[in-house]
């Protein structure tokens, strides 16, 4: 039996584009070809991290695409859905899980109809089904949201666990709307208010897997759950956090940490601070904000740091994939890059002492050393 198992999300940009252009024949030899190098070396990382769980977000649209990207990984399949059985993802960027060859029999993926009917009955008022109700930053006027992207469960047997993984990639807090930093006021006010509802339906797309992950609460004491993906996030309190709305989405994801049972530790919690960045944007709103941001995530249930399991989640096994990032980057020709982003890993072992603990034993984050970034 396998002893240890990895696990590892990757926002690879635009690579359904990146796929699209290599085969357009309309292109030059020499562009296809210079594009083909990102490709080779995308693979050529996915190959030496070697995971053997993989989520990838701003991934190819459809079966078909997926299938022609997986087509250069030997060694690895797609998870995808029966024929007829919607994604429920909109747009270019999809998200994808793909397993080792040796994992693909027990890999499936969970049914949209389940994910909406958990949500339903765990939101006080059954309000999140399909879509769920959102209000502006002090309006009582209703709208509606939902997810662009719909997270995607995968359902995986590790050894002799069966464990859920939530890919996700939320909605953007990007605006075109207006302009922050515009002398004129209405200008300066339109770029707030859009950025503002961005923020507030990013909110609800977490709070809405927040009420998944709580429906699975009631239905088991110790569920095997990991969520991971491009939370759109940002680390903690940017300036519309701190000034408007006074929270961040971590909060909503991670659960109320006095119900401590079902708080979400985060895989990077003990990684070197300096370290904890998967993304580099200069910020336009902050120019002297640092530009190294976490965007990319690995969250995991208490029951994998706590002995009921045959899997567990030890110390520092959290790390950004940095140096094989940067050392394949740095052998492409100029102005290719892998990613604009950077692969998120999280190692899970096999427990050495599987039994359960005593149920009223106190969970203390703090001690776990294993809580949040």
């Amino acid at each position: 039996m396998q002893n240890r198992y990895k696990v590892t999300t990757w926002n690879i940009e635009w690579l359904g584009n990146l796929l699209r252009d290599v085969d357009d024949d309309r292109k030059s030899d020499n562009q296809r070809a210079r594009l083909q190098q990102r490709l080779l070396a995308i693979y050529d990382a996915i190959a030496e991290i070697a995971p053997d769980v993989l989520c990838i977000t701003e991934g190819p649209a459809g079966d078909t695409a997926i299938d022609r990207f997986v087509d250069g990984l030997p060694g690895y399949r797609a998870v995808k859905r029966p024929v007829g059985e919607p994604y429920h993802q909109r747009g270019q960027q999809w998200i994808w899980f793909l397993v080792k060859d040796s994992l693909a029999a027990s890999a499936s993926l969970l049914p949209i109809t389940v994910w909406r009917d958990y949500t339903e009955q765990a939101s006080p008022e059954a309000e999140h089904q399909a879509n769920w109700p959102v209000h502006r930053w002090g309006s009582i006027d209703t709208t509606t949201h939902n997810h662009f992207r719909h997270p995607q469960v995968l359902t995986v047997t590790l050894g002799d666990a069966k464990v859920e993984m939530i890919g996700g990639h939320f909605k953007s807090k990007l605006t075109t709307v207006g302009n922050y930093h515009s002398e004129d006021a209405e200008t300066r006010r339109k770029y707030i208010e859009a950025t503002l509802e961005n923020r507030i339906k990013l909110a609800t797309e977490a709070q809405n897997v927040r009420y998944y992950l709580d429906h699975r609460f009631r239905q088991e004491v110790n569920p095997a759950i990991m969520l991971m993906g491009d939370f759109n996030d940002g680390p903690g309190k940017e300036l519309f956090e701190r000034q408007f709305l006074f929270f961040d989405l971590l909060d909503n994801l991670q659960g109320d940490v006095f119900a401590a049972e079902k708080y979400l530790n985060h895989a990077l919690f003990d990684y070197p601070s300096e370290l904890r960045w998967s993304v580099r944007f200069n910020d336009r709103i902050e120019p002297n904000r640092d530009p190294h941001i976490l965007l990319d995530h690995i969250l995991f249930t208490q029951a994998f740091v706590k002995n009921r399991l045959p899997l567990c989640v030890e110390a520092h096994a959290g790390k950004i994939e940095h140096e094989c990032f940067d050392r394949i980057t740095a052998q492409l020709p100029s102005g290719l890059r892998l990613s604009d982003h950077k692969p998120v890993t999280c190692l899970i072992t096999q427990a050495a002492n599987s039994r359960s603990l005593d149920e009223t034993s106190v969970v203390s984050t703090a001690n776990d050393r294993r809580s949040r970034p």
